[in-house]
């Protein structure tokens, strides 16, 4: 859960932390002068550096590339002289030139963050809040300078008051802006902790990252996710399950005693107990470990973790959650291979089984060797 919480964490970044530090100083500096704009900006932007690194470690990088955006404004404000009225918002002119100048190389932008962040960290969903949100605060930024230069410039008589009010709404809008960020962000984050998410591997098993389950992920988005398939064995005989009808992969298809996509906050033992509990009414089963192997299915890449347990209490399937089970002698499998009656890795998994000698022995014990070279044969190749 903790290693969820993180990733969810790092993929909803709260992108008005980017800009805070920027805002901060525009809105001191029209209050209360450069000086002061330096005095309570420069802390909180040193202060953020170290919370990002302890807080979102994978977006430390990008952060502090984003963050330049204050160093600009604050030399820039400090370097030119405010002898125009224009020249009196700088700083908002810096932080609306910047911000144009991110949308216009949003692609080099893409390309940056893919190779300063840990591939493992989805951008997608930062990159459109950060641009989003940038664009709202660059809207903010050019009324409060348009309408700042009208009073000053075309309304001279009535300056005073309405440039007042509209610091002030100006400051106020920039806050309400935030605090709608912090608390928008923080109700998709708990929202997403609700949900369903699953693992991302590489090739060897290793987690690179999560996303939330779907069944049906298109080709372009092809992920690679960890699955365990267990099957109950009894004197040479395969305790099969036939797929519900309304499944979107392999309809009525007999497939393994038990297939699961491991969740973020599951490990594989969990998932093995939990599952032939849930399933079959089974307890502290005893799991052997075959071999692993990547399969190719339709909509999504499957490390799949292949266990095998001996049927040692009479299992009772729960109606709500299989739909036929059944079991198989091998002459009535191979009779029935090939004819659409088996789920494509049934069939694969089959071959396994019968080339581990489990089939033909009582117990669910086989030679390490022939377990070694099981997994040799299968374990790199895709099936």
């Amino acid at each position: 859960m903790k290693l969820l919480k993180q990733q969810i964490r790092e993929s909803f970044f709260n992108p008005i932390l980017y800009f805070l530090p920027a805002l901060i100083f525009m809105v001191a500096d029209d209050f209360w002068g450069e000086n002061t704009a330096w005095k309570v900006s420069f802390p909180i932007a040193f202060a953020m550096m170290f919370y990002i690194y302890y807080m979102y470690k994978g977006m430390f990088i990008w952060h502090g590339m984003l963050a330049v955006c204050y160093l600009i404004i604050g030399f820039t404000s400090s370097l030119v002289p405010d002898t125009h009225p224009v020249l009196i918002y700088i700083d908002e002119l810096t932080f609306i030139l910047f911000i144009l100048l991110m949308i216009l190389q949003k692609k080099s932008l893409g390309k940056i963050a893919s190779k300063a962040l840990p591939y493992k960290l989805p951008m997608f969903n930062n990159e459109n809040e950060l641009f989003r949100v940038a664009r709202v605060l660059m809207l903010i930024v050019i009324a409060f300078v348009f309408f700042s230069l009208y009073f000053r410039i075309f309304d001279i008589h009535k300056k005073e008051i309405p440039l007042g009010y509209l610091k002030y709404l100006y400051a106020s809008t920039l806050i309400f802006a935030a605090l709608f960020e912090l608390i928008r962000v923080s109700i998709i984050r708990a929202r997403l902790i609700r949900e369903d998410w699953v693992p991302v591997v590489d090739e060897s098993g290793r987690v690179t990252g999560s996303v939330q389950y779907r069944r049906d992920h298109p080709k372009e988005e092809r992920l690679m996710h960890p699955q365990v398939r267990l099957y109950f064995l009894e004197n040479g005989m395969i305790y099969l399950q036939q797929r519900k009808a309304d499944d979107i992969n392999e309809p009525l298809l007999w497939d393994a005693s038990l297939s699961r996509s491991v969740r973020m906050t599951e490990s594989i033992d969990l998932v093995l107990n939990k599952y032939t509990k849930k399933l079959y009414n089974q307890d502290q089963q005893k799991f052997l470990f075959l071999t692993n192997y990547i399969y190719n299915g339709r909509f999504n890449d499957q490390y799949i973790y292949l266990f095998i347990s001996c049927k040692t209490d009479e299992l009772k399937p729960q109606k709500d959650e299989v739909f036929q089970t059944k079991w198989w002698t091998t002459r009535q499998i191979e009779d029935n291979l090939g004819k659409n009656i088996f789920t494509e890795r049934f069939e694969k998994e089959y071959d396994i089984l019968k080339r581990s000698g489990l089939l033909e022995q009582e117990s669910c014990e086989c030679e390490c060797a022939l377990r070694e070279l099981v997994k040799n044969k299968n374990g790199q190749s895709s099936v």
